[in-house]
């Protein structure tokens, strides 16, 4: 007999568990028992972020990378984790199973595809990770962040949701287009870099802030993201530049200072840039280069394709930082571009995104429509 529990497999990282995390709640709040499925580090995340959440380790790796012994030994353990998730199956019997990507996603997709259980993968990504690649055709649906998504499975049934969002960043008022950029109305810039601040950003921006004609410096507000080990140094940075800032490692209350920014720079994850839409900002995006299959690159392109913000390349900033010092100074010189790229930017964000995928969810033994985009 079908119980309402759900089974929710994401890889270790943030990216993955984060989102799951979301419409998990928004599951459970709906009633559903909800139980998630991971690896190791997941497991650890998890129980970080919400220690009241029911957890099951499932062993996994990845068997595309690596010397071919490693990648034998990721099989081994894939099957392993295959074998796992049968147990959980036939002790459990879900509803359906949800994948969020990364390999622990695995074997609890390909478990429920044996029994002819329900399942879908949800993608945070512009670009599709592997394992969901690898996954798509033994799911009912694929459900994707950004509109215009590659490279497409050939015959999964797609649907559109977009990434949940906390409610605070839509919550932000529209932004107020300010006339000039003065010391008594000065240009808020908010620099993150993902969940520990990105480590060139503590370098790289000082040394780009210190190229801006002095006029230009004395109407900045910095508000920074910066790692631990380097906040000492960064805020002496701005002292001698005379530059009012404001540097932590962690901000409490991320929709507050979006909601204070005229200007952000940011990394592209998935999750910064969903959040980045929501609040309706002008942005300049410089993605990690080195993450896996370039996606934060998409990622950042689903908004600066459409003219929502700019994107720059990390090579480019560090090879050249006038690049972004003239683009900093383009828009702190043209408030009416920072007014347009916010108003496109919050334009292009889901707000109903969690309720789209809970449907999409609670939808999952209706027939398949086909593929939708």
């Amino acid at each position: 007999m079908t119980s309402n529990r759900i089974f929710l497999a994401a890889g270790g990282t943030g990216g993955h568990i984060i989102p799951a995390l979301a419409i998990c709640v928004g599951l459970q709040e709906k009633g559903y028992n909800c139980e998630f499925l991971s690896d190791k580090r997941g497991k650890i995340l998890l129980q970080q972020l919400a220690p009241e959440q029911k957890i099951t380790k499932i062993a996994s790796a990845s068997p595309v990378s690596g010397s071919a012994l490693k990648r034998a030994g990721a099989l081994l353990q894939l099957l392993f984790g295959v074998g796992q998730s049968i147990a959980h199956i036939i002790r459990w019997r879900p509803l359906c199973v949800i994948g969020f990507g990364g390999y622990p996603s695995a074997p609890p997709i390909i478990s429920a595809n044996l029994f002819r259980i329900p399942s879908l993968l949800h993608e945070q990504n512009a670009r599709i990770g592997r394992a969901n690649l690898f996954l798509a055709n033994q799911v009912k649906t694929l459900l994707l962040s950004w509109q215009h998504s590659t490279p497409l499975p050939a015959k999964t049934p797609i649907k559109v949701t977009g990434l949940p969002v906390r409610n605070a960043f839509f919550e932000i008022p529209d932004y107020r287009k300010k006339t000039e950029f003065t010391e008594e109305k000065p240009c808020h810039l908010l620099i993150i870099g993902g969940s520990l601040g990105a480590e060139i950003f503590a370098r790289l921006i000082p040394n780009v802030i210190s190229t801006l004609p002095l006029a230009t410096r004395k109407n900045l507000y910095v508000t920074q993201q910066v790692r631990s080990e380097q906040q000492a140094q960064l805020e002496a940075h701005y002292n001698d530049l005379s530059i009012t800032h404001n540097c932590a490692a962690f901000f409490t209350h991320m929709a507050d200072e979006m909601s204070k920014a005229d200007i952000i720079i940011s990394r592209a994850g998935a999750a910064s840039v969903s959040e980045i839409a929501a609040a309706g900002r002008a942005s300049i995006f410089i993605p990690f280069p080195f993450a896996l299959d370039d996606h934060q690159t998409a990622n950042a392109r689903s908004l600066t394709s459409e003219n929502a913000a700019i994107l720059l390349p990390q090579p480019e900033a560090e090879a050249t930082p006038e690049i972004l010092s003239n683009t900093l100074l383009r828009l702190m010189n043209n408030p009416q571009e920072c007014k347009i790229m916010a108003d496109k930017a919050r334009s292009l964000a889901n707000k109903n995104a969690l309720n789209d995928i809970i449907e999409a969810i609670t939808d999952c033994h209706k027939p398949s429509n086909g593929r939708v985009k």
